[in-house]
């Protein structure tokens, strides 16, 4: 049984490699162009950027770190809403699957800008509160946004075959592997708000003690 359900699995996600391919790319270039982007920011909106960065540093130092419930609330309600419910949306909705690909990138790019403005800012020191504060839940939800996107994308191109007369593309099941896909994406990005909630401040305090 196992070993039936791995070889659909498999079937699935080699049939779909250019769509995961493609998702992956926009997600990367989003990283780099985020990262590029800190070089662009202008004195005043570096300025200001870099005094919420102390403003967190001070935080740290004091150990004054918001609670978790309400970390993981919030965070758990941005990327079920705003993440796994606008791709669904979107890639159910067929006309809206280049956007897909846009929330991919923006993403990406968060990612990128927030890494490496840290990095800028403040050198070692915040390569090293870059690992802290964005590699632990990123870990997990990186792969969710992957397989969410590319799984609304696969829903939109077989839906499109189906409306250019294609009938032997059962939408049954491509709905139905969408949905078990993106509720897998959905956990994921749940359990990803969990490590921000508990995982992440400890080791932003492990950090705080450590830097000078």
């Amino acid at each position: 049984m196992a070993g039936g359900f791995a070889d659909v699995l498999k079937g699935y996600f080699r049939r779909r490699t250019a769509i995961y391919l493609s998702v992956v790319i926009v997600f990367a270039m989003g990283t780099v162009w985020g990262g590029l982007a800190v070089g662009r920011v202008g004195t005043d909106q570096r300025a200001a950027l870099g005094l919420e960065l102390e403003g967190l540093m001070d935080v740290e130092k004091e150990r004054a770190f918001p609670e978790p419930e309400d970390v993981l609330r919030q965070a758990a309600a941005d990327q079920l809403l705003k993440t796994v419910g606008l791709i669904g949306l979107l890639g159910l909705s067929i006309i809206g699957a280049p956007f897909v690909l846009a929330v991919v990138f923006l993403r990406g790019f968060v990612l990128g800008f927030t890494a490496a403005f840290l990095v800028d800012r403040l050198m070692f020191r915040g390569l090293i509160l870059a690992v802290a504060a964005i590699v632990p839940h990123n870990v997990l939800a990186v792969p969710a946004l992957i397989v969410a996107g590319a799984s609304a994308i696969s829903f939109s191109l077989a839906a499109v075959r189906v409306l250019l007369g294609r009938r032997e593309t059962s939408m049954y099941h491509h709905l139905l592997g969408t949905g078990l896909l993106l509720g897998t994406s959905a956990a994921a990005f749940v359990a990803a708000a969990f490590v921000e909630a508990y995982v992440t401040p400890v080791l932003m305090d492990a950090v705080a003690r450590m830097l000078p």
